[in-house]
């Protein structure tokens, strides 16, 4: 390999296609340009002679200084010129930028990849020998890269970080994935997203323990990716005890070996039950729980094949004993007319069809009656205000701390109209943020608002709670779309400080107390 160094014309050379460093642009490239515009070219460029392409010259390192001098409009530019070959050319070069501490994490992990793509898998640790760089770090980095689009988009825009993606490598099969992504996503639209910390125990909370299984786990998952425990040799990632990340295949297995072995069991063989029954894969409506309201098991149950007990995939035990079976078959055995019904799991024609038709009907003949009863009675009589005051105080008796709704009927009209703002200010302020959900929620409060003529756009003012959940650049934001900077009080609020360089509570701090008046200046948000 022949080496020379050379001042080379900037049109004489061509920028590498193996590059993995694709961006080339915004104020660090201006800086440097700046840079070299005062000072020139400190360190020279490395370049490779190319024979038969329209340019003589083909980088291998130092793109940046290249793209750089010609933004500084130099002609020329110092460089080393080696002989390479194209192997020689692109290991150096992407060695060279994996060691640059400006590469983005995107290109870093395509670098990986491409290195790997070219060399094979076998590459990995004569690649971490070059750079330093973990083999496990390599791998990690290289399989985020088969993440979904969607994933690799929010790491790009800053909305997910490595520690979320690599939580995700940890997933083997695609259903897990995909719900698993989409509570990110959920966390991300209505909220503030989630930790990786909250993300790796959603994963873990979801991925059943190997100590579960009844399978012969140690040999069957000894070498498998989805075994934690292997997943933290080639990777690097912590869990919970050992698990598998593909709930998929572990529920395979163990339907497969639970089938043929269920009698086997000291489940089975405990509670007397014929078969299993993943709890995920029913209703509570579809499977008929015995010791529930002291219900036993019957004689026909026995030999039923729908005699079961409930069990997560994980093995633990949800329901020891339990129907499958028919909804009549159970009622008759729990819940018997005769002893016949008892015996066989059958229904005695002779005896009554279900305990809850009287009040069943009786309420369906109420529900008509009293509409009807309701029409003969004029809108201003008491009565019907009285009424009004019930079905509120019932809705919300928690609230009005009223115990019997009912009671108040026996109260004179006079007594009723003092409880009637109260009542109404309380059901109006209720749900959502003030402590739970449902209620008379926000948006009914908003149109209520609208309704007294309370005008947010006129009338609402920041505060040091809302500003406090906003980031520095959001309340810089705020500052710049109101012009408050520029208003004299806070001038001289700031004394020719850097509001830049303030803290978020020195920030907070000046926005709230430097005197400029805040209201009418309404964040967008909170007009929407």
């Amino acid at each position: 390999m022949t080496t020379n160094f050379r001042e080379i014309a900037l049109e004489e050379i061509t920028p590498s296609p193996f590059n993995p460093r694709k961006v080339f642009s915004g104020d660090k490239l201006a800086e440097l340009a700046e840079s070299i515009g005062q000072k020139g070219v400190i360190e020279p460029i490395i370049v490779r002679p190319i024979k038969g392409g329209k340019k003589p010259y083909e980088i291998v390192a130092g793109g940046r200084r290249f793209h750089a001098s010609a933004l500084a409009k130099l002609r020329t530019i110092p460089a080393i010129v080696r002989d390479l070959t194209d192997d020689e050319a692109y290991d150096f070069m992407l060695i060279e930028n994996l060691q640059r501490e400006d590469l983005t994490d995107r290109e870093e992990a395509e670098s990986f990849k491409a290195y790997i793509g070219r060399h094979g898998d076998g590459a990995i640790p004569d690649l971490a020998e070059k750079t330093g760089i973990a083999q496990g770090y390599i791998r990690a980095r290289t399989r985020i890269l088969d993440l979904p689009a969607a994933v690799l988009k929010a790491w790009g825009e800053d909305k997910l970080c490595f520690g979320h993606l690599h939580q995700l490598l940890r997933i083997q099969d695609e259903p897990g994935l995909g719900q698993t992504t989409k509570w990110i996503f959920d966390r991300m639209r209505w909220g503030d997203g989630a930790t990786v910390k909250e993300l790796r125990t959603y994963i873990d909370d979801r991925a059943p323990a190997l100590s579960g299984a009844f399978f012969k786990a140690k040999n069957v998952c000894a070498a498998c990716l989805s075994n934690s425990a292997v997943q933290k040799d080639l990777f690097d990632v912590e869990t919970k005890g050992i698990r598998c990340l593909n709930p998929t295949c572990f529920k395979k297995l163990q339907t497969e070996w639970l089938t043929a072995n269920w009698k086997s069991t000291a489940i089975a063989k405990r509670e007397g039950t014929n078969g299993f029954r993943f709890n995920e894969d029913h209703g509570r409506d579809d499977i008929h729980n015995f010791y529930e309201w002291g219900a036993q098991p019957g004689k026909k149950c026995v030999s039923c094949p729908e005699f079961v007990s409930v069990i997560e995939i994980s093995g633990k035990v949800d329901q020891k004993k339990a129907c499958a079976g028919k909804k009549e078959c159970y009622n008759a055995i729990t819940n018997p007319k005769s002893s016949k019904e008892k015996e066989t799991g059958e229904r005695d024609p002779e005896a009554p069809r279900a305990a809850w038709h009287g009040e069943y009907f009786r309420d369906v003949f109420l529900c008509k009656r009293i509409p009807e009863a309701l029409a003969g009675i004029d809108a201003e009589d008491p009565k019907v205000k009285a009424l009004l005051l019930v079905c509120a105080v019932h809705g919300n008796q928690s609230d009005i701390n009223v115990q019997n709704p009912a009671g108040l009927l026996a109260k004179n009209y006079a007594e009723l109209r003092k409880l009637f703002k109260d009542v109404i200010k309380k059901i109006i302020l209720s749900g959502q943020h003030t402590g739970g959900w449902g209620g008379f929620g926000t948006d009914g409060r908003r149109r209520v608002a609208e309704y007294l003529g309370i005008d947010l756009a006129k009338e609402y003012v920041v505060d040091a709670e809302y500003l406090g959940k906003k980031t520095k650049a959001e309340i810089l934001g705020f500052c710049k779309k109101f012009r408050i900077l520029g208003h004299p009080k806070a001038k001289a609020w700031l004394k020719g400080a850097d509001p830049a360089k303030l803290k978020k509570s020195e920030l907070v701090d000046f926005v709230l107390k430097s005197g400029v008046d805040l209201v009418g200046r309404v964040p967008s948000e909170i007009l929407k």
